[in-house]
């Protein structure tokens, strides 16, 4: 048996070995090249769009696109708007979520966030973007992308196209009205809740930046206590996390139990960054209700309750036959005493 797992493994490793190397392959595969036309209210010598406006600006943002390959490319060209993801790092969405935070999307300004565009092979071409900034001020920047990726044709089969569809350009645009120093970050905490995260029971704390700047190397730690004991029971730390203008950071705190119990955690909150400091302090309630449908959703928790209800349902059997041996031994004496009852003499 040992020796029949050892093989398996073997196989297993050098399958995986070969799938790795195959995407690798694909994700280092260029067919397309987008060069940014940097207009003279460039700011900075970098390579993406790092602009100087006003509430007046009007003007096209262009890039010049390059088929690489020996294929006709078809490539859509979208403009997306900076958030913060759970993970900590600025990421790009369609999603427009800056105006609740006080805040200015990105693909409110692009009067044609989204574009097609078909390339022969070895062809060269302009797409342009009309920012405008419609009279609209801002005291910071913002933040956004146009992000440049391949419609594959529907001859590819689905494998393939898992393979070659990861394959995205992005050039970033970062938009100023003032080049002083930015405001400095205003963060709050707006929520905390119990909420199952990766199978693992978790508190999901909102936090907002409601400021238009955009900050990093942000240190991150959260202690989870259990209230009348002052326990320590989960929490985390990490290193290097960043925030979008504008934006919400969602931290996720694990709880150290297999199970969530239900009771009364509080939860503080510790970010430290060049730009500032912070600490939160919250108190959650978790009820008895809340607590199952979160163990519902994590593994451990699932199997847990899963046990829980077969020793419910093994209990409520054994209290059954119980009650039935019960009743059957008093109907059993009962009989007797009627029985020994008719066998008396009538007087």
């Amino acid at each position: 048996m040992k020796k029949q797992i050892k093989w398996l493994v073997l196989i297993s490793f050098f399958i995986s070995l070969f799938c790795f190397i195959k995407v690798t392959g694909y994700a280092q595969t260029t067919r397309f090249t987008v060069t940014p036309e940097l207009p003279q209210n460039q700011l900075s010598d970098v390579s993406y769009f790092d602009l100087l406006v006003t509430d007046e600006t009007k003007q096209d943002l262009t890039v010049v696109l390059h088929n690489t390959s020996s294929d006709t490319l078809t490539i859509r060209a979208v403009a997306l708007n900076s958030f913060t993801a759970s993970s900590g790092i600025i990421a790009y969405q369609e999603e427009e979520t800056a105006e609740e935070n006080e805040g200015i999307s990105f693909t409110t300004l692009i009067s044609n966030p989204s574009q097609t565009v078909e390339l022969k092979p070895g062809e060269t071409t302009q797409i342009a973007f009309l920012l405008s900034m419609d009279k609209r001020k801002f005291n910071g920047e913002i933040l956004g992308v146009f992000s440049f990726e391949e419609e594959l044709p529907e001859t590819v089969d689905r494998q393939e196209m898992n393979l070659q569809a990861n394959y995205k350009i992005q050039q970033g645009v970062r938009l100023r009205q003032r080049i002083d120093s930015l405001p400095l970050p205003e963060l709050d905490l707006i929520e905390t809740k119990a909420k199952e995260r990766n199978g693992v029971a978790t508190l999901m704390s909102r936090i907002r930046n409601n400021q238009p700047t955009a900050f990093g190397k942000i240190a991150v730690t959260t202690t989870i206590r259990e209230k009348e004991s002052n326990t320590r029971v989960g929490g985390f730390s990490a290193e290097n996390f960043q925030m979008a203008p504008n934006s919400i950071l969602s931290l996720f705190s694990e709880f150290d139990q297999e199970i969530l119990e239900p009771g009364t955690y509080t939860l503080r909150i510790e970010l430290t960054a060049p730009k500032g400091s912070w600490v939160f302090d919250d108190t959650i309630v978790i009820d008895r209700t809340v607590a199952n449908q979160v163990n519902q959703k994590t593994m451990l928790g699932a199997a847990s309750l899963k046990n829980n209800v077969w020793l419910w349902i093994v209990g409520l059997l054994l209290f059954l036959v119980i009650l039935l041996l019960v009743l059957l031994f008093l109907w059993y004496i009962r009989q007797k005493k009627d029985k020994g009852a008719g066998d008396d003499p009538i007087e």
